[in-house]
């Protein structure tokens, strides 16, 4: 049979109903995000280079599933596909994940990510947090010249978590007990590069120089300075590891501010404010959706997808 052309469809397209284009529509939508996913995956495929179960460059073609090319090694005999051993490995409907990434743009809620989706709420949540899993080990290797660090806090939250919980239960909204910093509160540390922009955020056991200096002195560089809001716990990290560390309250408007670091925390915690209270287990895997998210200009769902897929 042979294949209408596109003008021969184009010209029928007066003749349907409005129910007809609207289904017209959804279809060409589909075979679009059909096509782009099939793009990303084949582009997936030219990227092995080795099988990622015993590292042996020794493999072959080995038919598809689902329509998506498998492999087997020639060594351990194992096959496997593009995704094998990354976070979206296994996971079902492969048709909807540019889709998945669409909405993590928007930055939408579980809910209404399910609803856009049309899969379960479970389902919207289990997929967020593999889309996250390797965005939230990314995090800046090297901070150099005016290094701006500054903490902001996020109230403990036991979200979703039924039992075993080291006190009663609270609804969404309560405010801490005690006023001011406590163990209620959750630090997090962002210290920001001012010339490039580049950031790192990072949940901190404890409020203190020790657990400060284990995350700024390994990705600090010689020549970095570090500006501060003047908190004593700086001054210490600095001392104790040769760190050199300036202090905003001497010169508010010069070159020691952290205006600039303050603003990324504002922007953090307004960005997180459409998701109702996030479960602190979860808090780390949200830091770096931010994080990727602001080194990107304009972040393209296929670029989500590759940045998931690792």
């Amino acid at each position: 049979m042979k294949k209408p052309s596109i003008y021969t469809l184009i010209s029928t397209l007066p003749k349907l109903s409005v129910e007809e284009l609207l289904f017209l529509k959804a279809e060409v939508h589909r075979q679009e995000k059909n096509q782009a996913i099939e793009a990303l995956w084949q582009s997936k495929n030219q990227e092995i280079k080795s099988c990622p179960h015993c590292d042996s460059e020794e493999f072959t073609k080995n038919g598809s599933k689902d329509g998506r090319q498998r492999f087997r090694c020639k060594s351990c005999s194992k096959t496997f596909n593009a995704l094998t051993n990354t976070p979206l490995s296994r996971l079902r409907f492969a048709e909807k994940h540019l889709q998945q990434t669409e909405v993590m743009l928007e930055g939408l809620s579980i809910r209404k990510a399910a609803e856009k989706l049309n899969v379960n709420s479970r389902t919207a949540f289990l997929w967020r947090h593999r889309f996250l899993e390797n965005l939230e080990k990314e995090q800046p290797i090297k901070l150099g010249g005016i290094v701006e660090a500054d903490e902001t806090f996020f109230l403990k939250s036991y979200k979703g978590q039924r039992n075993g919980l080291p006190r009663s239960s609270k609804k969404r909204g309560t405010p801490a007990t005690k006023r001011g910093l406590s163990a209620e509160q959750v630090p997090v540390l962002i210290a920001r590069e001012r010339t490039s922009n580049i950031t790192l955020t990072q949940i901190l056991p404890k409020r203190n120089s020790v657990e400060l200096g284990k995350v700024l002195k390994p990705v600090l560089t010689k020549d970095a300075m570090v500006c501060s809001d003047g908190a004593k716990i700086y001054k210490l990290m600095g001392k104790a590891n040769g760190i050199d560390v300036r202090s905003s309250k001497k010169a508010r408007s010069g070159t020691y501010h952290i205006q600039n670091v303050n603003a990324a925390g504002q922007r953090l915690k307004g960005w997180m404010y459409p998701f109702k209270g996030v479960a602190t287990k979860y808090l780390s895997n949200y830091l770096g959706w931010k994080r990727w998210m602001e080194q990107k200009d304009s972040p393209t769902p296929s670029e989500f997808w590759k940045a998931s897929a690792g």
